[in-house]
């Protein structure tokens, strides 16, 4: 009985010294299409599946080898189907070699619907998954980058394929199938990520990361087409990438978004926001921002909303930072950041914008909206104490509740004059985090007139009294607690202006 090895490929890397191989180790090679078409050029002496089948390539080559004797060959169990196999002619297939037409990279182009689904494989998938389930029997190749190793195993075996070799390449194809599905359903799916009966989520490796959040600990970047923000980034000089560079620099970058419309800059230190300010130019925007906390700036992520110039270059490298980011750099602060060779330069092409987060846990995961909403209506905010305020403290406001948006949990910012003064953030207690904050400035006359922003409500008007014994003019806050009454009178009493929003924006 003829044995045979089937070949349908779209990435033609190396497999004609495969074929070469199978043909010299006496396989008959099945294919069809493009594949035999650039087999028989490279003088590979093929059999059409049509040959097999007895039975034509229809509809534009939609149906090729979806066909009983084909699947059957597939499906074929030693020491079982023999006699059936031979009643009704089905070949002997061992080794199937297929991947996939490029939905992925077609996925990218944004073509239109109808263009999209020409590109959605059928046949190759199926094959795939039916030579998986049969490992046993059949060998499944669905990477050229597996067949040299196979070729090695074949030598040193004699043919004889380890089942433990097998099953690694059958779960390697059924992760293949699970991946591509999952690019189609997300090319099609409309419906919010949270309301699904089903998740699944689908990656690939863009890097191997130098560490984890230790240097104990192994860590991989992996990214989702289409449009991937981590795929958009350059990396233009600097050390190799580590787990906490990535998450600084996304969580970075996710609020500079916010300000994209401004020259406005943030320092980031273990995903929270040190320094954070508009400015008049990129250089007065880092420089503010640095005031915010000029000690833990140290080692930072500096995020910028537009292009970085020589002079703000100039002043970078007088301290250490780890990353730089922004949408671009003027030839000259390129030439600045390379007297810090260390230094990681990354210009982004586009802006974070996760729709949604996943945290994994022991057995499942947790999937959620992102927090991508700052206000809960249209008016913003409701002010229920102090006076008529001006445009400036209309700024503050809005500036310091997106900074505390973007802060962990239980957190407090304190801002003045779009500039980030001082902040309180992760602590279990919320007075905790607005005294810790007040510790860190020494000149307290700066908070006069200063505007306080929370992340959510004040269980009691001991913030408030603090806010007040320093001369903090604006509280915002989400409002809720069961003694909000008691925490504005405080507000009233001690001449503060207070605003509720009704949302509250935690950050674990």
């Amino acid at each position: 009985m003829k044995k045979y090895a089937l070949i349908s490929v779209y990435r033609k890397d190396n497999i004609e010294k495969l074929a070469k191989f199978l043909k010299e180790n006496g396989y008959e090679i099945l294919s069809t299409g493009g594949t035999a078409k650039f087999l028989k050029e490279r003088g590979i002496e093929i059999t059409q599946v049509r040959d097999i089948t007895e039975f034509p390539e229809i509809f534009d080559g939609r149906v090729k080898t979806l066909h009983p004797k084909i699947f059957g060959g597939i499906l074929f169990r030693k020491g079982k189907d023999e006699k059936e196999a031979e009643k009704h002619n089905i070949p002997k297939i061992e080794i199937v070699i297929v991947n996939f037409y490029p939905f992925e990279e077609v996925i990218e182009k944004k073509l239109d619907l109808d263009e999209m689904l020409e590109n959605i494989d059928i046949g190759g998938p199926s094959m795939v998954r039916a030579s998986a389930k049969n490992f046993k029997n059949i060998v499944i190749l669905t990477e050229p980058e597996d067949y040299e190793k196979f070729m090695e195993e074949f030598k040193k075996e004699g043919g004889n394929i380890s089942v433990e070799f097998r099953r690694e390449l059958a779960a390697k194809a059924f992760l293949k199938t699970s991946y591509y599905d999952s690019l189609i359903f997300n090319y099609l799916n409309n419906q919010n990520p949270v309301e699904r009966e089903l998740f699944i989520v689908g990656g690939r490796k863009l890097n191997e990361l130098r560490y984890g959040e230790n240097p104990h600990q192994k860590a991989t970047l992996f990214y989702t087409p289409p449009d991937s923000y981590l795929k958009s980034i350059e990396q233009i000089q600097g050390k190799k990438l580590s787990y906490n560079n990535i998450r600084d620099f996304y969580e970075t970058m996710s609020l500079v978004e916010e300000f994209r419309d401004k020259t406005f800059c943030a320092i980031t230190k273990h995903n929270n926001s040190c320094g954070a300010a508009i400015g008049d130019s990129p250089k007065d925007a880092f420089l503010k921002a640095l005031e915010g906390d000029p000690i833990s700036a140290f080692g930072g992520i500096i995020g910028f909303s537009v292009k970085v110039d020589k002079e703000t270059a100039d002043e970078i490298v007088k301290r250490f930072f780890e990353i730089v980011v922004a949408p671009d750099f003027s030839n000259d602060a390129l030439e600045v950041f390379k007297k810090k060779k260390n230094l990681r330069i990354l210009k982004q092409k586009k802006y974070p914008s996760r729709k949604y987060n996943l945290t994994m846990l022991d057995g499942g995961f947790l999937v959620q909206e992102e927090d991508s909403v700052l206000w809960k209506d249209e008016n913003k905010y409701q002010q229920v104490s102090g006076d008529k305020i001006n445009s400036e403290t209309e700024k503050d406001l809005e500036f310091s509740f997106i900074i505390v948006k973007h802060l962990k949990s239980n957190a407090i910012c304190i801002v003045k004059n779009e500039k980030l003064l001082t902040m309180g953030t992760g602590f279990t207690s919320r007075v905790d985090a607005l005294k810790f904050a007040i510790s860190r400035i020494e000149d307290k006359e700066i908070l006069k007139g200063a505007t306080l922003a929370s992340s959510a409500f004040f269980p009691f008007p001991d913030s408030v009294e603090i806010a007040g014994k320093y001369g903090i003019k604006n509280i915002i806050q989400p409002g809720g607690s069961i003694r909000d009454k008691d925490v504005i009178e405080k507000a009233k009493e001690l001449s503060i202006n207070m605003f509720l929003t009704g949302i509250r924006h935690f950050k674990h």
